[in-house]
Order: C-alpha cells, then sequence, then structure tokens
C-alpha cells in the first residue's frame, strides 16, 4: 500500500515537528516503498517509529543493542550475526553495520526487512495476518519456548492508537465499514475514525502521544528466534531473526 508523499510527510512531522521538509520527504519515498513490496500501510510504520525513536535516526538504545529511526537490533544484521560478542567486543564490520544503521534510509529499509519477516511468521504461527500481530512480533512479543508468537501488548496498542489519530487528522474522508476497516479515496487502511484534515499542508498532533522512557529489556525472539525488548512505557524492542528478524530485529 502506498500513501501520498504530502501525507508521509505530514505524519513524520507530527513525531518529529523540527524535521526539515527534504528529509522528511526521502523517509517518506522509503515509507511507500516498503510498503508497497510487504504490503502494509506505511502509516503504520510511521507510528511504530514514533515510539522507537521519535524519527531521531541518532538514536540508540542504552544498552547498545538498537540503532536508528526503527531502533533496529543490529546482532541481528549482516557481519554482526556472526560476531561472538557484538555488544562488548564488536568486529570492524559489525563497527560498520551499526553505523549504517544510524542512516535513516538505510535503517528503514531494514525496519521493511524486519516487518515482512514478522508478517509471514506470524501468518504461519497465528493463521492470520493482522497488524496487531506483525507489530507484537516486530516489538519481540512472541515466546517461543511458551509456544506463544505474536502476542499484543501496551507498547502495540499504542501504537495502533497512534496510527487511528493519524487517519483521523490526515484522511478526513475516511470512512469506517462494517469489517472495521477504512476506505479512502480508494486506498484501505484499518480502523480509523474520522477527524479534521490538515490545514493547508499542516497538522496538530495527534492527541495521544505518549511520553518516551527509557526502555527495560527483555529476550525475544522472533521467526529465527532473537531477543528483543518490551516495556509498557518505553520503546518496544524487536525479537530475532532476520530476523525473522524482529528489528533485524529483534
Amino acid at each position: 500500500m502506498v500513501r501520498t508523499i504530502a501525507m508521509l510527510v505530514a505524519a513524520i512531522t507530527m513525531s518529529r515537528p523540527t524535521i526539515v521538509k527534504d528529509e522528511a520527504t526521502r523517509y517518506a519515498k522509503i515509507l511507500n516503498e516498503i510498503g508497497s513490496k510487504y504490503d502494509f500501510d506505511p502509516l503504520y510504520a510511521v507510528a511504530m517509529i514514533h515510539y522507537e525513536s521519535h524519527w531521531l535516526p541518532s538514536a540508540a538504545s542504552d544498552d547498545g543493542e538498537d540503532f536508528g529511526l526503527g531502533q533496529v537490533r543490529a546482532r541481528f544484521v549482516g557481519a554482526c550475526r556472526t560476531d561472538e560478542d557484538p555488544i562488548n567486543a564488536p568486529s570492524d564490520a559489525c563497527k560498520a553495520v551499526k553505523q549504517q544503521l544510524l542512516q535513516g534510509e538505510t535503517n528503514l529499509r531494514q525496519v521493511g526487512v524486519v516487518i515482512g519477516a514478522n508478517k509471514k511468521m506470524c501468518a504461519e504461527k497465528r493463521g492470520k495476518n493482522k497488524p496487531e500481530y506483525w507489530i507484537a512480533g516486530y516489538q519481540g512479543l512472541s515466546q517461543p519456548e511458551r509456544n506463544k508468537y505474536c502476542v499484543p501488548g501496551p507498547t502495540t496498542t499504542r501504537v495502533l492508537d497512534y496510527h487511528k489519530d493519524l487517519l483521523a487528522a490526515l484522511v478526513p474522508s475516511a470512512k469506517p465499514t462494517k469489517q472495521g476497516t477504512t476506505q479512502a479515496k480508494g486506498t484501505v487502511a484499518k480502523t480509523s475514525t474520522p477527524g479534521k484534515a490538515a490545514a493547508a499542508g499542516t497538522t496538530s498532533p495527534p492527541a495521544k502521544t505518549a511520553a518516551k522512557t527509557t526502555a527495560a529489556k527483555t529476550s525475544k525472539t522472533a521467526p529465527k528466534a532473537a531477543p528483543a525488548k518490551t516495556d509498557n512505557h518505553a520503546k518496544p524492542k524487536q525479537a530475532q531473526s532476520q530476523k525473522t528478524p524482529t528489528r533485524g530485529r529483534k
């Protein structure tokens, strides 16, 4: 699925009001690229990244695991995958991977890879491919040892709520259908409530934006097993695989 570049730029700007238009436009183009390739609404990625990094490409987790816009878990990407200790003793090649993940465009494409892997895993494990499932997978909310996969939690709910707020602010013509989806000018997006249109290219921030706190981390695993972080108040972390990377991930 794709959205207009103007809509995506406006959505990104809601999360990070100081972002320059050229940077937001570059990100918007890649959001459409990965949304089309992996078949999901790019506004879901906007909402996810809002809570992961507030659209700051230089963001890195305190534990040295996750990097960039989507807080991709480096240990499941490229050369870091074969390092014995990618956190405390990363190879030069792994260090290069981490630097690349701090580049916005590179990170967003990796976010797409992680989403695609989790969509596949969650569909296989749960029999359905609902956004709440693969978002939970991305956040590392799976417990393979208990045969539980892609289980939505509070961090998943707030992403879904933020997505609804974006639709309400940016897609005023969206009307809920009986199936709970939203039809807007020929495009379908998950749940939405009618809202006011953004005026002259500007929009008011969604009502529900939670302040970001330092995330406590717990090990998570995704498709091909890997750790991820969970926290009801801070940014979630992805499960493993390359994930079925959850963030590389996580």
